[in-house]
């Protein structure tokens, strides 16, 4: 999916750091804002995993609450006072 570029954008960058980007792009056979639109794309697919993986660690927690109650036998009372003291100690559901 090629998307329009037309917006640009201007960023300095130290004597260090423009000459790795410029060593990278001449590695990759590029332009340097080839070399910053792929770290972006990169940045942006690893927020969209962390999201991913920080929901399926809910879930995951979610699972094995149930069968830790499960196992102990708990009834609903004692499943919501120890869901609810999970909660006060910060666990997120």
């Amino acid at each position: 999916m090629n998307k329009i570029l037309n917006k640009a954008v201007t960023a300095r960058f130290s004597n260090e750091d423009y000459l790795r980007l410029q060593t990278e792009a001449e590695r990759r056979g590029c332009a340097i804002a080839d070399v910053i639109r792929g770290s972006w794309t990169h940045y942006q697919q690893q927020q969209q995993l962390q999201q991913h993986l920080l929901k399926m660690e809910q879930r995951q927690r979610k699972v094995q609450f149930e069968m830790l109650c499960t196992l102990l036998g708990l009834n609903t009372d004692e499943r919501k006072s120890a869901f609810a003291t999970l909660q006060d100690n910060g666990v997120k559901f």
